[in-house]
């Protein structure tokens, strides 16, 4: 990574920081500890910011536009596991892997800024606030669970029922009947452990039985309670 001069007053990294849920807990007498090593970057949309496999100096925390975590599977395409925006830090459980490399890639999505928060200073603030510590831990066991959930989803159902959680799941976050697909085919395919050609077949026929209507990278959600059906197995009670 190539980072550029702090270019923020002290104040604005202080409310940066403060926006994400992590920090929140911590006093800003342990912030500065972080504040002490920090970069603002801004990167280009498409700009690739780390490699998979590379050295964590830093992390990312999100001031504005979108960062996509990604890695390339054996035939060569792409999955995207994950999307961060506005006051979310990407790849913070690398700061903490033995190999000290980034197990996945990061690329802007969109024109973005960022706080680079230095691995060290990361660490030297869990030392000091417990309750961050806690936080992380926290977090860290939430997301094994999803993804025990999602392996466990993925090899016990149908690409049908795969593809209609994916979408309820859209509607739900985006609040709204007509939702818009924030990966390419390519890329949901690969997400949802399908081929291409399964994911368009899909897509093609509950268009044409009209339980969905489709405009580009939108998606017209028109008969909710078919997919509901299909996605009954996906739902768990905590």
């Amino acid at each position: 990574m190539t980072f550029v001069k702090k270019t923020l007053a002290p104040a604005q990294q202080m409310a940066i920081l403060r926006s994400c849920p992590l920090f929140q807990a911590a006093e800003d007498d342990d912030l500065t500890l972080v504040l002490a090593d920090s970069t603002h970057r801004q990167f280009a949309a498409g700009e690739l910011i780390s490699r998979e496999g590379e050295t964590v100096k830093a992390c990312p925390l999100m001031i504005s536009g979108q960062i996509d975590v990604f890695r390339h599977t054996w035939s060569g395409e792409e999955k995207v596991f994950g999307m961060f925006t506005a006051g979310e830090l990407v790849a913070i459980a690398a700061v903490f892997m033995p190999h000290n490399r980034f197990p996945m890639s990061l690329r802007a999505r969109t024109d973005s800024c960022a706080l680079m928060l230095d691995k060290q200073a990361i660490l030297r603030l869990c030392h000091a606030c417990p309750a961050i510590m806690a936080q992380l831990l926290a977090r860290f066991s939430l997301k094994l669970y999803e993804n025990i959930n999602h392996i466990d989803w993925l090899t016990s159902s149908s690409a049908e029922q795969r593809l209609a959680a994916y979408l309820l799941d859209l509607k739900r976050c985006q609040q709204s009947d007509c939702v818009v697909l924030p990966l390419s085919r390519g890329q949901l395919a690969a997400k949802l452990g399908v081929r291409y050609e399964t994911l368009s077949r899909l897509f093609s026929g509950w268009r044409q039985k009209a339980f969905i209507g489709i405009d580009k990278d939108a998606v017209r959600i028109t008969n909710e309670s078919y997919l509901a059906e299909l996605a009954i197995p996906a739902q768990r009670p905590f």
